[in-house]
Order: C-alpha cells, then structure tokens, then sequence
C-alpha cells in the first residue's frame, strides 16, 4: 500500500503526515493503450504474423452480465435454504469472457456448464501458436494475460509502467489480436501428465478484474501424447475448478482503506463507515465459489466408471484464498507425484489431478477449510456406473475448448413424421437451444429458418410466438415481457407441409419412398436470428 512505501522512504515524516486514502485522487485511471479507432493492431509475434498452419484462431469479448452464484435458489447437496446474506444478493454484476464463432462478433459459442464462470477453454500442442482477437464491450480498459506461454510485449496483456505493450489496456470499444506461443518451457515434462493448465485473466486492474470474472485457462498438451484432435491421450474426460472468494460487498477500494486508516495518527478524514461495519459488509459479501457458484449449484461434474479423468485445479483471490480441494469417496494423482485426496491450492495456483473413475455414485467436492465450507465452497460430482448413456452435452462433451464439439446451435428430440395417403406430406418437430446476447429481446429481431433450399422469415411476438409459411415457434424461456435472460435461447419449432417435408427428405438423401420407421437422419439446419447465423446438424428420427 502507499503508506507502507511512505514508512519505509520517509519514516519520521510519515508517522507525522498520513494522507487520507478517501481524499486522494484516484490512482488507477489508466489511459487505453489501443482505441476503437486505431482498428486491430495485434496479431505479431516479435513482428512477424504467425504461421497459419500451425496456429489456432479465437474471437472473445469481454461483456458485462448479472452472475447468479446459486440458480437454484436452495442447496441441494445439504438440502438446507441458503444463508440471509445470499438470499438478499444471490447475483453479482460481472464482466465475462465470452467466446464467438469468427471475426464478426456476431454469434456466440454455447459455454459448458461445468465450466461456471470461466471464461473460453484455449487449447493447443507444444509447438502451436494461440491468436486471439480480443473485443472489449464495456466501459473500461481490460486485457487478456496469460500464464505460463510465451509473448512479446505487445501481446503481455498486462499494465505497468514505463512502457507497456499494445494489448496493456484495450480501450472501450477496441480490438487487439494478442499472439501466444506454447513452446516447449509451456508444455509438461516428460514425468508430467500428459497436458498442463495454465491461467489467463485481465491485468489491467488485475485484482478487481479476476473479482469479476475476468478467468479462464489454457491447456497445453505434449504432441507425442496427444491424440490427432490435441486432446491428451492419458485421460477419457476434463473437468476444471476455480476455487476462488468473490467480493460482493459492494465496496470500493477507498472506502475499505478510508477506514483502515482512519485512526492513524494525523488523518484528519472520517470515514464514510466505520472499520467494523466494514469488516462487517465484507464478510457478509464474501462468495466462497467454485466455478462462481456456490451451497452445490455447480452443475455437469460427471464422468462414467472407469474413465481417466483430468482436474485441472486453479486458485486465485486474495490472502483468504487459502484453499484445499477435496474429493469424497475417489483419490487423485497429484502432478504426476503423489497419491492423495486433497489438493493444496494458493491464490495463482496452477495443478493437474488425475482420478480413475473407479468408485459409482453421488460424492462431494468442496475446499477442507471449515470456514470456507460453510459458506459454500462445495459441489456435487457423480460417476456412473460403467455403460451409462446420457444426451446430456454437458456429459457428451468429454474435454474443453473442441471445435467440432463447440457450437452456436443444438438441436434435440427432433423428429420427422410422414402424413397424408401419399406419405409425400409431413410434419418436422424438434426442439433446441441457441445462443443470443444477454437480456434478449425476442420480438425485436427476425428469424430465418432454413433447410436446404427452402426457408422462411418471421418476427416472434412478445410471447416468443411465430407462425409462418408453415413453420410455428415458440420461445421456450421469454419472460412475460419477451426477455429471454442467461444468454440462450429454449425454443421449439414445427415445420408442416410438402414442401417442408421434401426439401428434409432431399436434404436427407432419401432418393425414393420413405425413411424407415425408426431411421435416424441428419440434416443441415440454420436459424438466423438477426445478423447472427446458427448451424447444426440436426437428428431426426423417422417415425
């Protein structure tokens, strides 16, 4: 803190003069180090592009939105309520990592629930190159810092006098393309597991950043273990947990310093409240999560019995986040090193732990400190017995950050029923989710669906209704005001008629009679919604 610096430079001037902290200018207006009118002025490494071949491209944004650290609205592992302070301020404003399809910013990738709120998993092998272009949409400076790869200064991602790299503090409304290698210091030793995870967050702030969400990770696999998609070829399935203390006090910095010092001697300043109180307003915003939820509402901690799987273990926070993870009934192999079941973590921790599945059930996972269990700090995972199948994505999609396993759209329970004498008309039903922008509102923008050659434009009423050129929709979610919240989109959809009903069995490759009963067909489907374009492959089956 300044007074230290001042008590260690100027003692005895310092024991007579202390400045208010409150009555201060503030310290931490950081002038942007890009512009939105600069356009992108990234995408170097030590000056030269990097090879396309061997880099892998991502678009994220940083965007605001309101965090609920307990959608449930109970705990569901103890089965108790939540505690006062939690009902009161269940949400936190938060600024998130968010992951888009290309350079258009327009259509956002479906985030993997057991992930929380962590922002988009980067992955790549020993030898790649990670080029990410950066959006910021809020009101602030922010940056993409990585651990643990290496860059220039450009592409540092953090802010610091005297002179710091382009992508330092992406203004509001800029872009910057930052360039990390993951040369062979990034990857893991030969007596390592396979694959090692590695931090990034903003650094502009850094502090207040990681508070709101600012978080995500890379992982870096050894090619020689690696499987042909990069994935590590010693494990079956990925799981990540940030165990972390959000503040949701409410207070900024200068109040909690105006009220620290405020009996030091020659502070002539009052503090707004007085140290207790604040201490007081701290402890009870304090939100000791894993993955940013909290009381057992993390979901998607499931594997199936006798897979390898891969924790990849991150700490971060301040001198409270001392942390030990926990796992019941199960135990983990710690970097490759040692056996145990829990799992020591500091803030900037970094750690892979890896379990054989070998133990079917409903176990807990929560941090050892008793302090920070009974304020939440525990989820539920659950490993099913061997041979059990779900359609659960977030159980499908065994490992982080794919891109054929990433997507804008889903589609489920899709069927195709033929009709009439001819059996040439019929009906599509199918249900699915897709991504939309926070607090969506439905019936402000237009929505095209297309299959094949054949498609139809429309514009949902506030009831999320449509119907139109044989298609009826229905937003599943919409409030009553025609706000969709959580940034997806439930919805389910008919299409009727012969012309429908060819142009799927056309898209199908049906090129006579009818699919038989029970046959599962894939089809290429789109919805646009606005100017952003969602496409699947979607399932049906004939029936």
């Amino acid at each position: 803190m300044l007074f230290g610096v001042l008590v260690f430079l100027f003692p005895a001037a310092a024991q007579t003069v202390v400045p208010n902290p409150a009555l201060l200018p503030p310290t931490n207006v950081i002038p942007p180090t890009v512009t939105a009118a600069m356009d992108d002025v990234g995408g170097k490494f030590f000056g030269t592009a990097p090879d396309p071949a061997k880099t892998r491209r991502y678009y994220i944004a940083a965007e605001p939105q309101l965090w609920d650290y307990a959608p449930e609205g109970r705990d569901p592992v103890c089965g108790k309520p939540l505690p006062p302070p939690v009902v009161i301020k269940r949400t936190g404003g938060k600024i998130r990592y968010i992951e888009y399809t290309d350079e258009t910013f327009s259509t956002r990738l479906i985030t993997t629930p057991r992930l929380g709120v962590l922002g988009p998993v980067l992955r790549g092998m020993v030898g790649e190159t990670l080029a990410i272009t950066f959006v910021n949409r809020t009101a602030r400076p922010l940056s993409m810092h990585p651990h643990g790869v290496k860059y220039d200064k450009d592409s540092e991602g953090a802010y610091y006098e005297p002179k710091p790299g382009l992508g330092a503090a992406v203004g509001p409304g800029a872009k910057f393309t930052y360039v990390w290698h993951l040369d062979e210091h990034s990857g893991p030793l030969p007596e390592e597991p396979a694959s090692k995870g590695w931090l990034y967050h903003s650094h502009v702030n850094g502090d207040e950043e990681s508070n709101l969400g600012l978080v995500g990770f890379i992982i870096v696999t050894d090619p020689k273990r690696a499987r042909p998609d990069g994935t590590p070829n010693d494990v079956d399935r990925e799981m990540a947990s940030l165990f972390m203390i959000f503040d949701e006090s409410g207070l900024g910095e200068a109040e909690k310093e105006a009220a620290e010092y405020a009996n030091l001697p020659g502070n002539p300043g009052l503090p707004a409240k007085p140290w207790a109180q604040v201490q007081e307003i701290m402890e009870q915003g304090e939100r000791a999560a894993i993955n940013g939820y909290i009381f057992g509402n993390l979901p998607g901690l499931e594997m199936i019995e006798g897979e390898r799987v891969r924790w990849y273990l991150f700490g971060l926070g301040g001198q409270v986040d001392f942390h030990t993870a926990h796992w019941h009934g199960l135990k983990v192999v710690e970097e490759g090193r040692r056996r145990t079941d829990v799992v020591e973590l500091l803030p900037a921790s970094m750690k892979v732990a890896d379990m054989l599945a070998d133990n079917p059930g409903d176990w807990l996972f929560h941090c050892h400190v008793a302090e920070h269990m009974m304020e939440g700090m525990f989820a539920r995972f659950t490993v099913h017995p061997r041979g059990f199948k779900s359609a659960r994505p977030a159980l499908q999609q065994p490992f982080f950050g794919l891109r054929d396993a990433q997507a804008s759209l889903q589609v489920k329970n899709a069927e195709a029923r033929a009709q009439g004498a001819s059996g040439k008309d019929g009906v599509l039903a199918l249900e699915g989710t897709l991504t939309v922008f926070q607090a969506f509102s439905i019936f402000t923008q237009t929505i095209t669906v297309r299959i094949g050659e054949k498609s139809v434009s429309f514009k949902p009423d506030r009831r999320g209704l449509a119907e139109s050129g044989g298609v009826t929709f229905r937003a599943k979610n919409a409030s009553q005001y025609g706000v969709v919240y959580g940034g997806l989109l439930e919805f389910e959809m008919t299409m009727k008629g012969a012309g429908w009903f060819a142009e799927f069995l056309r898209a199908a490759k049906v090129e006579s009679g009818l699919p038989q009963k029970g046959a599962m067909l894939d089809i290429p489907l789109s919805l646009e919604v606005g100017k952003a374009k969602h496409i699947a492959t979607a399932r049906f089956r004939a029936n």
